[in-house]
């Protein structure tokens, strides 16, 4: 980095020439006289020495003129050498390694047992040992001295030392200054019987780059500060010397050159760049100081100094842009592109650019494309992806001196650093998830697994690690098959030997996505239903792509490595952001391998990168946690993710991560760190009117949460349920409804009984809190002004009473006694059957109502509908009630038709009738499910499977409540401003639920699917109610 400073004033050739000649006096013939003959410039010349020997090398004569090598001026050295005036002052500081305790002060080094690290010879050395002129200050700690400055700092990385002493700004770039002593000046020493010329021109020429700020330009450049402290004495020279015959300066200014000893190795003051030039804060700096000197004696142009323009630095990516995990490519590659992008923004001396080379996940491909790579000049990898991939690569660059650092290959095989020199990773070895994968697998219940893997590296090493442990945890493998991905196509005789084994519980399969994929599908061709599971080769949304039907991944349970709990960067906020680092795995890690390779770029301006890698790489705060590299560059990780795949019909995929996995604590819940919304939940829970469909109320509400949680996990939102018994009664669902607005809930899903949501609403409306019922159904409760925020996804009973009097005209009844409870619920009903029975023209032969809760004896009931010989009785009761009247007219021989409504039409009265046999023929209605759909089926397939859901009326309806009124709080979270009762509105228009499609009216009601007019049929063995009719817009139809 030469430059030329202009000067306001320069002395000509001709100029200098006189004032060198003398005057001859007299008649003597007159001397020869010396003058001296400059050449036309004068350089730099920098000579490497190793610091012990410099002194000497100065003194000898021959080797240089001066030394320019950040050497303080100390009383010692000033026997022996000469300085010039201070041109930098720093400070000495401490580093410590990854095991180091926090110091506060140097002093405390000063103890038995503690190891520091010092370059021999400095005044660290003599800080630290002492010397014949100054005490030690660290009397009871081990000093190791070494011949050179890095292998001060190598001690500190790989454990030899405990600290380091040096000068601060140098151990800066090795790590973090803990404490920083003794300010001291650095000066250019020129040998001591040196006749002082070429002192005192140093001397000017310094002074002047300071005073021209160009100084300052210089240090900028290097990223220094440029503290100066005045030294300077009357004696310190202010212009510039004549030389004389035989001088050091004379020599200088006639041969073009002056010599600098320099200890070349001592970043960023002086080293050498990677084509053995000197470079460095003191190169620049002793430029200038001889251009000043060059522009004085002989007249030279001398432009200020320039800041170089940022060094453009290459670092390579390898990843998979085509062959098995190529869908994780775009996740990969924004990391990458995110990462280049912030060592920009941060480095203003670099220029950082990314060479991409596709390993196509193959030894062969990657080892080509790290060819490629090393051929661009990149000066780190950050890669590979697959484990073979990366053998293969490090085959190539390692005997150039190119690191790597990995960001996914597992393989327990690169472990061994002998044959994967240069070679570090991000990701733990899968000697470790096989432990995680033991206990996922174990946590299913499964005992006997068939193992189905690859044989590459990746492969091969992880299923050895799985098995390893899984067979010393007193666990069999019923089968074992290994492939080959580059080169099978057709999975079908692997997937037959799982079928055809003894025993087999489960499947583990250690695979890459487009394989494992296969695998899958085939078992599901085969229909092979085993629980199946996998790591982290078959993880993340985007392995999904791979799917012909991604429903197949349906529970798939896999393994991951895991993100430290709190990411030490903003890069996964960016990732969540875009869609394909969304859906990639490893993201955050490919994000830390280039960030690591660009710090270990400026820790030694590209000089040996392998050790400044591991320097970076201890205590490294990244994207995907903290991360100190072991000796074989391994990492020791976070843990593992435990995550599961579900198939949400209509809603889409969802890879959800919940569990984790740590050697200390095994298989965990992960702590949840989002947001909690609570919905309550309220039913009858405990009168005999209804409850005995409390159970299977809250077994369908609770089907409806793990899907509504399922796909709010990754959105940071979970809810959960709070229970409150309504009693099948107004007062005491007021009380029930308190209890949860004190408990904090969004909204509520509920009740049931028609009279319970009306207490209920009195509470929750005055509080701003929606309700949505799943089963009441009084007409009153369409009123809107009475009951505001009042939702419903039953139609009202105004529809049941118009199908309950069609079904009897159609039946030919003409003498129907109407019993009913006097409840919101009866009452409503029975008015809106009465009043259609009416308008029809016919009459009824009686009507009764009564209390469902005081009335015990319903003889006298009975009695009137004999008295007056109705041919037919209609019932508007619930379960208990009702069994009683049917029990009743049982006893007195009754033999008129018996109608029912939505109140008794479950199996479920049967636990209140005298026999099985009273309830046959009795014909009730219902409101109808809509034609089975995907969201119907669905719910139905796992309504099934929750005990007991399938037992109870208005379960699909409690379902869609639940569903609606999560989805709205979804509405409301996205849509800032709006109340949860809009969001309902909003969410509630062509709604497919299970119960059918729902579109909330403006007073909430929705207008239903129609009825189901159903009969049971009995004995001895059991009760069946089956529709077999239905009532709709077109009137009643046979089913």
């Amino acid at each position: 980095m030469n430059a030329k400073k202009m000067i306001a004033t320069m002395l000509t050739l001709s100029m200098l020439a006189a004032a060198f000649a003398g005057c001859l006096g007299g008649d003597d013939e007159p001397e020869e006289e010396w003058a001296l003959t400059p050449a036309a410039d004068v350089s730099a010349v920098y000579v490497t020495s190793d610091w012990d020997p410099i002194i000497p090398n100065l003194n000898d004569g021959t080797i240089c003129e001066a030394i320019l090598s950040t050497m303080t001026i100390t009383t010692a050295r000033e026997e022996v050498v000469d300085f010039t005036r201070g041109y930098y002052t720093s400070s000495q500081g401490v580093i410590g390694g990854s095991s180091a305790a926090a110091i506060t002060s140097v002093s405390d080094l000063n103890a038995a047992g503690t190891k520091v690290a010092v370059q021999s010879g400095t005044t660290s050395q003599i800080f630290a040992e002492g010397d014949g002129t100054n005490d030690a200050n660290l009397p009871l700690a081990t000093i190791q001295a070494y011949a050179d400055f890095p292998s001060v700092t190598a001690a500190v990385a790989n454990g030899d030392a405990d600290y380091a002493l040096g000068d601060a700004p140098v151990l800066a770039l090795a790590g973090t200054i803990l404490a920083v002593f003794s300010d001291e000046n650095y000066g250019i020493a020129v040998a001591e019987d040196d006749n002082g010329e070429l002192l005192d021109a140093l001397n000017v020429a310094i002074t002047a780059v300071i005073n021209s700020g160009e100084h300052d330009l210089i240090a900028g450049a290097w990223d220094l500060a440029a503290p100066i402290v005045d030294d300077t004495t009357a004696d310190t020279a202010t212009a510039y010397p004549t030389p004389t015959e035989g001088s050091t300066l004379t020599a200088v200014l006639e041969s073009g050159n002056l010599k600098f000893c320099s200890d070349t190795s001592y970043p960023p003051f002086e080293n050498l760049d990677a084509d053995g030039n000197a470079v460095g804060f003191s190169i620049d700096l002793g430029d200038a100081i001889v251009d000043e000197i060059a522009a004085h004696y002989m007249g030279t142009a001398n432009p200020t100094f320039v800041p170089p323009a940022p060094e453009t630095i290459k670092i390579g990516a390898l990843y998979d842009s085509t062959g098995p995990i190529a869908n994780f490519a775009p996740g990969f590659e924004f990391a990458v592109a995110q990462a280049i992008s912030d060592l920009n923004a941060m480095s203003g001396d670099y220029t950082f650019e990314v060479v991409t080379g596709d390993t196509g996940c193959d030894g062969t491909t990657a080892g080509a494309s790290a060819q490629t790579l090393l051929d661009s000049g990149v000066v780190g990898v950050a890669g590979a992806a697959c484990s073979g991939a990366s053998i293969g690569a490090n085959a190539v660059l390692s005997p150039a001196g190119i690191p790597m650092v990995s960001f996914a290959s597992t393989s327990p095989a690169l472990s061994d650093a002998t044959s994967h020199p240069d070679f570090f990773r991000v990701v733990p070895s899968d000697a470790i998830q096989g432990e995680a994968m033991v206990d996922m697998v174990a946590a299913s219940g499964a005992t006997s697994v068939a193992l189905i893997h690859m044989v590459n590296a990746y492969g091969a090493g992880l299923a050895d690690s799985f098995k390893t442990n899984w067979e010393a945890a007193g666990n069999t493998v019923c089968t074992q098959s290994g492939y080959d991905e580059t080169a099978t196509s057709d999975y079908s005789s692997i997937v037959q030997s799982v079928s055809d084994a003894t025993g087999c519980d489960s499947v583990v399969l250690v695979s890459y996505a487009a394989d494992g994929a296969m695998i899958v599908e085939a078992m599901a061709v085969a229909s092979i239903g085993l629980p199946t599971f996998g790591a982290d080769g078959i993880a993340g949304v985007a392995a999904l792509d791979s799917y012909t039907d991604a429903a197949a991944s349906n529970g798939i349970q896999t393994t991951k490595p895991r993100a430290a709990a709190e990411s030490l960067s903003d890069f996964p906020a960016r990732c969540t952001a875009d869609t394909g680092c969304a859906a990639g795995i490893f993201t955050s890690e490919a994000y830390d391998a280039v960030m690591i390779i660009g710090e270990a770029y400026k820790h030694g301006n590209g000089a040996d990168m392998s050790t400044h890698v591991k320097m970076v790489g201890t205590d490294y705060a990244g994207a995907s946690g903290s991360h100190t590299f072991l000796d074989n560059g391994d990492v020791g990780g976070s843990g593992y993710d435990v995550c599961t795949f579900y198939h949400v019909p209509t809603y889409g995929q969802y890879f959800n991560c919940d569990r984790m996995w740590t050697a200390a604590g095994g298989l965990a819940a992960v702590p949840w760190a989002g947001a909690t919304l609570k919905i309550g939940f309220m039913g009858d829970a405990s009168s005999p009117a209804i409850g005995d469909f409390w159970v299977p109320f809250q077994a369908a509400a609770g089907v409806g949460m793990s899907i509504a949680n399922i796909i709010a996990y990754n959105q940071g939102v979970q809810f959960e349920l709070v229970f409150g018994d309504t009693a099948c009664d107004g007062t005491t669902a007021a009380t029930a409804a308190q209890s949860l607005v004190d408990a904090g809930v969004i909204g509520v899903v509920g009740a049931a009984c028609s009279g319970a949501s009306m207490g209920a609403n009195a509470v929750l409306s005055a509080a701003g809190i929606p309700m949505i019922s799943y089963a009441s159904t009084s007409p009153a409760l369409s009123n809107a002004t009475a009951y505001p925020d009042f939702f419903r996804v039953v139609p009202s009973d105004a529809g049941q009473g118009a199908a309950l009097s069609d079904l009897l005209t159609a039946n030919g009844e003409t003498s129907v006694a109407l019993i009913h409870m006097v409840n919101a619920y009866g009452a409503g009903l029975a008015e809106s059957f009465k009043a259609n029975w009416e308008a029809a023209g016919n009459t009824l032969c009686t009507q009764i109502g009564y209390d469902e809760q005081t009335t015990t004896d319903y003889s006298a009931i009975i009695q009137g509908v004999l008295d007056n010989s109705c041919t037919s009785v209609v019932t508007v009761s619930y379960n208990s009630d009702g069994a009683m009247i049917i029990n009743s007219l049982a006893a007195n021989s009754y033999t008129g038709q018996i109608y029912g409504t939505d109140g008794i039409a479950e199996e479920a009265i049967s636990n209140y009738t005298t026999s099985n046999d009273v309830l046959n023929g009795i014909i009730a209605t219902k409101p109808a499910s809509a034609t089975p759909s995907v969201i119907s089926m669905t719910f139905d397939a796992l309504c099934a499977a929750t005990n007991p859901c399938g037992l109870g009326i208005f379960t699909k309806e409690a379902f869609d409540a639940v569903t609606i009124m999560a989805f709205s709080a979804f509405t409301q979270l996205s849509n800032p401003g709006i109340t949860l009762t809009q969001a309902i509105a909003a969410t509630g228009v062509g709604w497919a639920g299970a119960s059918g499609d729902i579109t909330f009216l403006a007073n909430g009601d929705t207008p239903g699917s129609g009825y189901c007019v159903g009969v049971y049929t009995a004995d001895s063995s059991g009760v069946s109610f089956d529709c077999t009719q239905h009532w709709g817009a077109s009137g009643l139809t046979d089913l």
